[in-house]
C-alpha cells in the first residue's frame, strides 16, 4: 500500500452528484435507468444536473452531494475522486428541494401607466454515522483503504498508481466503465487521487438513497468536473451554494454576469426563471463555455425558517405514537406526507414484507394490515419502524442543518457545462471586498399613450448590475407573456476574481437602446438573434428546467410490490 496517501483527510477534492431525469426529452419514465453516480452497471446516461452545497470553516471544507437515481437498488454505483481520506456521513433530500426554491433568484417587473385603450389585444402585466472494517493491501494494483458502512451505503475507499488496474478492479465489483470512463479517471489517478466508491446495501432499496456528506481537509472547494463528462448531456446545470465568512467566487473559471435586457420579465417571476437558465446558457457559450454567474450571495437567508426542521419529524412520531393500535399506526404512518414517502415505504417493506404479489396499498389501510399479518407481527414491526425513522430520516436531516449552524454568508452559483466544456475543474475560494448579489433581480416598464399611440420602456433596476439603465423603448402592444426578441448578445460582462480586491474585467459590452416596434425588433448590438422568452434560446433550456422540477421535488416515485 502507498502509505503516503492514508493520511487523514487531508487536500480532499470534492464531486457533485449525478441529478437523473426521470423525465426529459431523450428518455421516456419508463426507460430512464440514471447513473447514481459516474459509473454504473449500466451504460451512463445524459445527467440532467448537479446540485452541491459546499461549507468552510478555517482548514475544512464539508461537501453535501444530492445523488438522485432511478433504477434497479443492485445497479445503483457512484465513484467519486478525492484526496485523502474524508469523514463520511449522511443527509437530507429535503434540504436540497427546500435550500434551491428559497434562493431562487426572483424577478420583478413594476408597471407604470397604461397603453391606449385603442390598442388590440390583452396588456397583461405578469407580475448517519460509519463504522469501519479493516483495510486489504490488493495484489491487483488496487489499495482498498477503508471500508465502511455509511447509512444506506457500503462504502470503499480505494486508491491505485494504475489507472488501468483501477478501471479492471472496478468493473470486477460492479462499478462497470466505459471506454469514456476509463479515458477520464486517468487524469485523477496520475494526480494522486484516491477514490469514494458507493454502493446500497443489500437490504437498502433506491428510496433509502440519501446525500452523502463529506468533509475534509483542505485548501479550495474543487468540483472535479473533467469526470463528469462520462454522463454529461449537452448545456447541463451545475447548481452550488458556498458558505463562509464571505461571497464565494470561482477561482480559475470567469465570473459572468448576463444581459439582463434579453430575460422575459413578462410572464411573471416562475416563467422568468425558466428565461433566466435559458439566458445563462447563452451567456456561457458567449464567455467560453467555462463560467459561474452569481444568483444569491449574502446573509439574509435565514435557514431556521427557509429549511425543513427536525422539530416536525420528532412531533410527527409523537403524534403517532398515540395509536395504541398498532395496524392504526402503520396505516396512518403510510397516509402521513410529512416523512418522504419513498422513504416510508421502504421502510415498511423490511419491517413489514408483503406475501409475494401483494400491493403496498396494503400498508394503508387497518382492516389489510390486520387480515396480512399477526397482532405479534405488527407489535414487533412498529417498535423497529420507530427505530429506523430516527436513523434514515431523522438523524441525516440533523447531519444536513448542521451544515447551517451559526447562519453563515451563502453563495449561490449557476452554470450549465456540456461534456466538451468539462476540461477544467471549477475551483471556489471567498472574497471578503466584494459586494452582495440580492437574490431579487428589478425592471421597470413604463407604458404611455401619445396621440393615441401606445409606446413603452424597459429600465434595469437592482441586483442586475445595469440599475437605471434604459434599455428597451418600444412602440405598440408592450410584452403580455413572451418577451421581444432582442438582437444582442446575451453576455454583459465577465471577469477574472480572486480572494481579495476587485474583479478584472474580462469582456465589458455597451447595448444601444433596443427599438421594438410591434413583434419586430431593430437596434442593438450585433450578436445572436435569438430572443430568450420562457423556454429560452436553442434547445437548451431542455435540461436546465428539469433542474427547477428537480429543486421542487418532483422525483420518480417507484412502485413497490
Amino acid at each position: 500500500m502507498n502509505q503516503n496517501r492514508r493520511q487523514p483527510i487531508v487536500n480532499c477534492i470534492l464531486i457533485v452528484s449525478c441529478m437523473t431525469a426521470a423525465v426529459a426529452a431523450h428518455f421516456t419514465a419508463t426507460d430512464a435507468k440514471a447513473c447514481g453516480g459516474f459509473f454504473c452497471q449500466q451504460v451512463p446516461i445524459d445527467q440532467a444536473g448537479e446540485q452541491i452545497i459546499f461549507r468552510k470553516d478555517g482548514i475544512f471544507v464539508t461537501a453535501m452531494v444530492l445523488i438522485q437515481y432511478t433504477g434497479e437498488a443492485e445497479e445503483f454505483s457512484w465513484v467519486v475522486p478525492v484526496s485523502g481520506i474524508p469523514e463520511l456521513s449522511v443527509g437530507s433530500d429535503a434540504v436540497f428541494a427546500s435550500l434551491e426554491t428559497s434562493t431562487r433568484p426572483q424577478f420583478i417587473l413594476e408597471t407604470n401607466g397604461q397603453r391606449c385603450p385603442s390598442d388590440d389585444g390583452d396588456f397583461n402585466f405578469g407580475g448517519g454515522g460509519a463504522t469501519s472494517d479493516s483495510a486489504d493491501d490488493g495484489d491487483d494494483g488496487v489499495d482498498v483503504l477503508e471500508r465502511l458502512a455509511v447509512g444506506p451505503f457500503d462504502v470503499e475507499v480505494i486508491t491505485s498508481n494504475d489507472a488501468e488496474a483501477l478501471a479492471t478492479w472496478l468493473g470486477s465489483n460492479g462499478y462497470e466503465l466505459t471506454e469514456r470512463g476509463e479515458e477520464l479517471i486517468g487524469p485523477y489517478v496520475n494526480e494522486g487521487k484516491n477514490f469514494v466508491a458507493l454502493k446500497l446495501r443489500q437490504d437498502q432499496g433506491v428510496g433509502d438513497i440519501e446525500p452523502l456528506i463529506m468533509r475534509c481537509q483542505t485548501g479550495n472547494a474543487t468540483i472535479p468536473i473533467r469526470l463528469t463528462a462520462v454522463a454529461a448531456q449537452d448545456n447541463m446545470g451545475v447548481l452550488v451554494w458556498l458558505m463562509g465568512d464571505s461571497r464565494a467566487v470561482p477561482l480559475n473559471y470567469l465570473h459572468v454576469t448576463p444581459n439582463y435586457t434579453r430575460l422575459n420579465w413578462y410572464a411573471g417571476t416562475f416563467n422568468a426563471y425558466a428565461s433566466y437558465q435559458g439566458l445563462i446558457t447563452a451567456a456561457m457559450d458567449e464567455a467560453g463555455g467555462q463560467g459561474f454567474a452569481t444568483d444569491y450571495a449574502g446573509t439574509d437567508f435565514d435557514p431556521n425558517t427557509s429549511l425543513p426542521t427536525v422539530e416536525t419529524y420528532t412531533d410527527e412520531l409523537v403524534y403517532l405514537a398515540g395509536f395504541p393500535d398498532d395496524a392504526d399506526f402503520v396505516a396512518e404512518l403510510a397516509n402521513t406526507f410529512v416523512f418522504p414517502q419513498d422513504k416510508v415505504l421502504a421502510i415498511l417493506g423490511r419491517e413489514l414484507p408483503l406475501p409475494e404479489g401483494e400491493d403496498s396499498f396494503i400498508y394503508s389501510v387497518p382492516e389489510l394490515l390486520n387480515d396480512t399479518f399477526t397482532a405479534e407481527q405488527l407489535a414487533d414491526a412498529r417498535m423497529q419502524i420507530v427505530v429506523e425513522i430516527n436513523e434514515t430520516i431523522v438523524k441525516p436531516l440533523e447531519n444536513a442543518l448542521a451544515m447551517f449552524d451559526g447562519k453563515p454568508y451563502m453563495t449561490r452559483m449557476y452554470t450549465t457545462l456540456s461534456a466538451d466544456e468539462m476540461s477544467l475543474d471549477p475551483s471556489f475560494s471567498f472574497n471578503p471586498d466584494l459586494e452582495d448579489q440580492p437574490m431579487t433581480r428589478r425592471a421597470r416598464m413604463d407604458v404611455d399613450c401619445n396621440f393615441g399611440a401606445t409606446t413603452w420602456s424597459l429600465t434595469l433596476g437592482e441586483g442586475t448590475g445595469r440599475n437605471g439603465e434604459l434599455v428597451i423603448n418600444g412602440s405598440g402592444d408592450p410584452p403580455g407573456f413572451s418577451a421581444p426578441t432582442i438582437d444582442q448578445e446575451s453576455m454583459w460582462r465577465s471577469e477574472r476574481v480572486d480572494t481579495s480586491g476587485p474583479p478584472v474585467t474580462e469582456t465589458l459590452r455597451t447595448f444601444g437602446v433596443a427599438r421594438v416596434i410591434g413583434a419586430d425588433s431593430s437596434g442593438g448590438s450585433n450578436g445572436s438573434a435569438c430572443g430568450v422568452g420562457l423556454f429560452g434560446c436553442g434547445g437548451g433550456t431542455v435540461g436546465t428546467l428539469l433542474l427547477t422540477m428537480f429543486g421542487l421535488g418532483l422525483l420518480k416515485r417507484r412502485t413497490h410490490p
